[in-house]
């Protein structure tokens, strides 16, 4: 008799529990609400904020070498002022030293090369040519003589024609030497040929040149300061290495005359920033101390924010965009470059021109009605029994035949 009713009570109850289960899976979960409350933007919104760092004038100048060497002399020290153009430490120049002492000693060979030739003749090669002249004159005019005795002889047939040519070649060898030292005689009376004169030039100017660009790299082994500014930091010791790649600067140069704030501000507070708005800064643990501060230019890129140690491996996912303001010249209170400064902006309000004529800012686009519109089908694709919402959160039952 047990058995009789306890079967189907068991089925009805399994059949309840399933229709139960079925029924609370359909059902959304309420969204998890979140340990701490995230902070909201008013309605209206009256002041932006963004974190500044203090820098010169024309910004930091990071200085490094031209040509990498051991240090052998520094100039400066920190905060000691420079003009543009001063000195401030110097590498190694042993080197370039001697290949000048190599390019001087060919530019003066390559001088008095082009000095020999242009100075000819010399006074002493005339007397010679001359004497070569002349005895040329009187070895042809023996064999001239000796020619002529040979010929009459010859023509009587008193000689034999073997010793008449003999004399006549001798004349005429005589008179080709003769025409050789004149020759010889006007080439010394006329000096040196002029491309011979153009080519010595020529190695004159490389010589000169080669020592020009000794004595530029000479001058780059001296590092010196871009421009008028104060000695921010100096990390270059003597004896030490300069390379063309550092981690940190060697010289730190900057304007510190008029100062300036770099502002980062976060992206989405772009659209409340204006450059014709209100802005002071104070400092890090003294808020009461405020410098009203002026604006100067915006850089129009906006970058990813760094850290204000400026190590390219501590960005974040944030975008800013950075402002430059400058500090007065009297400030209440002395500040340093690098310093940490809070900024704060009026926000600039929104006009009528540039609100949307779609229900307003705060309205929702077409685009994110159909969204959610889009969204709202595929769920009801997704589970073709799934009703609308109610404002309970639990689905309406469909009309029968749909």
């Amino acid at each position: 008799m047990l058995a009789k009713y306890m079967l189907p009570a068991l089925a009805v109850a399994g059949v309840m529990f399933s229709v139960y289960t079925v029924i609370q899976a359909q059902q959304v979960p309420p969204p998890s609400r979140p340990i701490v409350e995230p902070p909201s933007r008013p309605g209206r919104v009256t002041m932006i904020a963004g974190s500044g760092l203090i820098e010169a004038r024309r910004e930091n100048i990071p200085i490094g070498v031209n040509v990498p060497g051991v240090v052998t002399e520094v100039f400066v020290k920190k905060g000691e002022k420079v003009k543009a153009g001063a000195p401030l430490f110097r590498t190694d120049d042993r080197e370039y030293q001697a290949q000048l002492a190599v390019r001087q000693a060919e530019l003066v060979a390559a001088e008095a090369e082009l000095h020999k030739l242009v100075s000819a003749p010399r006074p002493e090669d005339i007397p010679p040519a001359r004497a070569a002249v002349e005895e040329a004159a009187a070895r042809m005019n023996d064999a001239e003589a000796a020619m002529s005795r040979s010929q009459r002889l010859f023509e009587r047939k008193a000689l034999p024609a073997s010793d008449f040519d003999k004399d006549r070649f001798a004349f005429l060898a005589a008179r080709a030497s003769h025409a050789r030292a004149k020759a010889d005689l006007e080439r010394v009376m006329a000096g040196t040929w002029k491309e011979d004169i153009e080519v010595a030039r020529a190695q004159v100017q490389l010589a000169k040149s080669q020592v020009a660009s000794i004595r530029t790299n000479l001058e780059r082994l001296v590092v010196r300061a871009p421009m008028d500014g104060e000695i921010l930091q100096l990390n270059i010791r003597l004896g030490q290495y300069a390379a063309f790649a550092w981690r940190e600067p060697m010289i730190v140069l900057g304007d510190i005359h008029r100062l300036h704030v770099r502002v980062d501000i976060d992206e989405n507070d772009l659209p409340y920033f204006s450059p014709s708005s209100e802005a002071v800064a104070t400092l890090k643990g003294r808020p009461r101390v405020r410098f009203p501060l002026k604006f100067v230019y915006v850089e129009p890129y906006v970058i990813p924010k760094q850290s204000l140690t400026g190590y390219n491996s501590e960005r974040v996912d944030t975008r800013v965009l950075q402002v430059i303001y400058e500090l007065p010249e009297d400030r209440a209170r002395d500040v340093y470059v690098g310093q940490q400064m809070d900024v704060y902006m009026a926000a600039a309000t929104a006009s009528r021109d540039d609100q949307l004529e779609i229900g307003g800012i705060d309205s929702p686009l077409p685009f994110q009605e159909q969204g959610q519109e889009h969204a709202r089908a595929s769920e009801r694709g997704a589970n073709p029994n799934a009703g609308e919402r109610t404002e309970t959160g639990k689905p309406e039952p469909r009309p029968a035949g749909l």
